[in-house]
């Protein structure tokens, strides 16, 4: 009766371990340093005004351990209606996080907004710093010209894997470095303890 309470109890620590690898940091509230229009201009790769039509959610863990974070890789799907600055096409993809708590965009589905973005390669990424907001105004810069978005469909690939907001490592790497270190303990406690019952 003894081992069997033994490894029940193993069992309960590794799970303790892996389910708490996969389970994201808690986030800091966000804090952005105040920048005018002209300043986020400057800062961003792409202005343009785009009304959402879809809004897709990476959440963290898989099955029933998947949990929800406000820093869950997000996917936004714009139609693009004017473009002020870089190369944005007509239906074009945006990644952020999931809250304003991470600085993310909380942008909803049906709504317009200006967004302010920088490119990253082929992906085009923006955060409640950068300037974005909802749209409905033109940009309050005179000098900026607007031009229609070019045809097609720029898209960014799936959201990126979900990370932590604290340390930045992937779900399955936490999960493999926990299992890595839970593994050799269970091991080491389960031949300590038939080693007890041989002498007993």
């Amino acid at each position: 009766m003894p081992s069997l309470t033994i490894t029940r109890t193993l069992i309960a620590l590794a799970l303790v371990l892996v389910v708490g690898a996969a389970t994201p940091g808690r986030a800091c509230a966000c804090s952005c340093a105040p920048m005018t229009d002209h300043e986020a201009y400057t800062k961003a790769d792409a202005v343009f005004t785009g009304r959402v039509l879809q809004r897709q959610v990476k959440s963290q863990g898989w099955g029933p351990w998947k949990t929800r974070s406000s820093g869950d890789p997000t996917t936004l799907v714009f139609e693009v209606s004017t473009v002020n600055k870089g190369k944005v096409s007509r239906r074009q993809d945006l990644h952020t996080v999931s809250e304003s708590a991470t600085c993310g965009l909380e942008a909803q589905t049906g709504r317009e907004y200006l967004v302010f973005a920088q490119r990253d390669g082929d992906v085009l990424r923006a955060n409640l710093c950068g300037g974005t907001r909802p749209g409905g105004k033109p940009l309050p810069i005179p000098s900026v010209p607007a031009h229609p978005p070019t045809p097609g469909h720029a898209t960014a690939g799936p959201a990126p894997s979900p990370r932590d907001v604290n340390d930045g490592l992937p779900v399955a790497a936490r999960v493999a470095i926990a299992g890595g270190l839970v593994a050799p303990l269970v091991a080491v406690l389960f031949l300590l303890q038939r080693r007890r019952q041989r002498r007993t």
